[in-house]
């Protein structure tokens, strides 16, 4: 009998704090899924995230009154090249270095190769994971030469309902392996929506997924490459008997990963777009299966 009422006791206790924790949970701040620092291969990219991270938190919890802080230069809010933004889903502007910006709509800002930039801003921070990546070219503060830069933004809350895009970018920013499996990832999705229409977009150079020495390529199962927009030439042809300078058949260790793994990274020699010199790449390769057929997608990052 004794042995009963310590074994109900300890269920008891058990299920009230099971509930006391949901509970604690479902009435916490809302906060999205986000991009963790610590996970990327250089510093500046782990505290550019911490930046953006601890930004947002301070839109949720103060609301509109934290822009006024972004604004203070030399804080860690604005320091050089690096600064907070902030604005809304429609693209008006709360927050900028540039306080000419504030206050206005820039929803069809481009940038000089004509990448629609808050539109993707905004689509980053609208996605399923709340967060993400952009890169664009963009002019330096009190310069007038564009260089690449590549920002993060998440999604923010304030306790009013008010969504808000709060970002920060850096310039020639080392390639993280995180930017190539979130192209990959949304160029599946892109496909998943409609092949043609999302090839199309692919090739473009103007689309998000040409940047830098970026891209996605494309495969069918015969080897086909059917996207590859800085060699177009090479579309339509049958890659599988194409190797590096030290012999690894590079499209079959791509189809090799894909079919037995799903997704993984494949090391190899590969010359940067217009130059004949090879060098080392390193390509993440995911499979997808659209209306019963089987595509390889990649993109990759040069090492050196």
């Amino acid at each position: 009998m004794e042995k009963n009422v310590k074994i109900t006791c300890s269920v008891t206790i058990r299920t009230t704090l099971l509930f006391m924790i949901v509970g604690l949970l479902l009435f916490l701040p809302w906060n999205p899924v986000s991009g963790q620092s610590g996970d990327y291969r250089y510093p500046e990219t782990n505290n550019l995230v911490d930046l953006v991270n601890d930004a947002a938190s301070m839109v949720r919890q103060k609301g509109e009154t934290a822009f006024t802080d972004f604004a203070v230069k030399g804080s860690k809010w604005r320091t050089g090249d690096t600064y907070i933004f902030v604005l809304d889903m429609k693209g008006t502007f709360y927050a900028h270095e540039n306080s000419a910006m504030v206050g206005k709509n820039y929803i069809d800002l481009k940038d000089t190769n004509g990448k629609p930039i808050v539109k993707w801003l905004i689509q980053e921070a609208g996605s399923e994971k709340h967060c993400g990546w952009t890169h664009y070219m963009w002019v330096r503060p009190r310069q007038t030469v564009p260089a690449w830069k590549t920002t993060y933004v998440k999604l923010a809350r304030t306790s009013s309902g008010k969504e808000y895009v709060v970002g920060c970018g850096l310039y020639n920013m080392g390639m993280e392996k995180a930017f190539a499996v979130d192209a990959v990832d949304d160029a599946i999705d892109l496909m998943k929506k409609d092949v043609n229409k999302a090839f199309t977009i692919l090739k473009d150079k103007t689309s998000e997924f040409v940047y830098n020495d970026s891209y996605i390529f494309v495969l069918d199962t015969t080897f086909t490459l059917l996207v590859d927009p800085p060699f177009p030439k090479f579309e339509g042809t049958n890659v599988y008997h194409y190797k590096d300078i030290y012999g690894k058949y590079i499209f079959r260790e791509f189809m090799k990963v894909a079919r037995e793994r799903g997704s993984g990274w494949v090391d190899y020699m590969w010359p940067r777009p217009g130059e004949t010199i090879q060098s080392q790449k390193s390509s993440f390769v995911k499979k997808v299966v659209i209306n019963n057929k089987f595509y390889l997608v990649g993109t990759g990052i040069y090492l050196d």
